[in-house]
């Protein structure tokens, strides 16, 4: 027994000397079986409360781990939770930029191909004909049109009026003489700013290069009148459109130094041109 428990004991005797107990008789010193009884009493009480304290301390040893490997936990959940959150944020913002290209964008035209450019964020409208006026004919329209093919009509017959006629390729310059000339009308989602350049085959820095080919337009011995398109450079044609039909007539352009800047320009050189577009 050591020194602190003879000082609890000696303690609690002389409490139960001085005091005593109601229901008790008072503790006589001279009365060893009496002193030995209460010795006996204490020591067993003494042990219970140190067997107590032992397993509350256990106790206590295993609520501290429990709470630490309770607090590990949440510092994993707060970071899968940061995660998560940079994560939303990041798919929030990508939905946001998805919701504003959906309203937004621009469309062109590539003459002489069926399909749009394999690009990631360019979609086809439709593909169809280029159209326009008769080559000899003074009235006719100037512009090319590309014709969808599937056209909608309201009216079964007209009087006079403009004309509209498929177009060819009238020059051998491709090696697709006299066959009919398709193209397609593309939406391109990520920009709102398409530029065609006559003279360039590649785009200035800044800007990306939808397509490029050669200008086009009709002869300028035929009596009509046309505006300038950028054919693709790899062109496609149309089945069964091998006749010559004349109609609307793509030749390609050439320079002309006579009123033209030469240099930089060249006589005759037939001239590039690239579609351009940009955010």
């Amino acid at each position: 027994m050591s020194f602190i428990d003879h000082c609890i004991i000696a303690f609690c005797v002389g409490i139960f000397y001085v005091t005593g107990e109601k229901d008790e008789p008072r503790l006589l010193l001279n009365e060893p079986d009496i002193v030995q009884n209460r010795l006996y009493r204490m020591e067993n009480k003494l042990a219970t409360l140190k067997k107590v304290v032992q397993q509350q301390s256990f106790a206590i040893q295993q609520q501290a781990f429990t709470i630490q490997q309770q607090g590990t936990a949440i510092q994993k959940q707060e970071t899968i939770i940061s995660q998560q959150r940079t994560i939303m944020k990041v798919q929030k913002e990508e939905i946001r930029q998805m919701q504003d290209d959906k309203g937004t964008g621009s469309t062109y035209i590539i003459w002489g191909r069926k399909q749009c450019p394999n690009i990631t964020d360019t979609e086809l409208v439709y593909t169809g004909y280029i159209g326009g006026g008769y080559n000899e004919q003074t009235g006719s329209a100037s512009q090319y049109v590309c014709l969808p093919p599937d056209p909608d009509f309201q009216r079964t017959s007209g009087h006079i009026g403009g004309h509209m006629h498929g177009a060819e390729y009238e020059s051998s310059f491709i090696g697709l003489q006299d066959q009919d000339v398709p193209c397609s009308v593309c939406r391109k989602t990520g920009s709102t700013s398409i530029l065609v350049i006559s003279g360039k085959n590649k785009c200035y820095n800044g800007w990306n290069t939808e397509y490029n080919g050669y200008l086009a337009s009709t002869s300028h011995g035929y009596t009509d009148v046309s505006s300038y398109v950028c054919f693709d450079r790899n062109p496609e044609h149309l089945n069964d459109g091998v006749r010559n039909d004349e109609g609307k007539l793509l030749y390609p352009v050439l320079a002309k130094c006579e009123f033209l800047q030469c240099p930089p320009y060249r006589e005759s050189y037939p001239l590039t041109c690239v579609v351009c577009s940009k955010l």
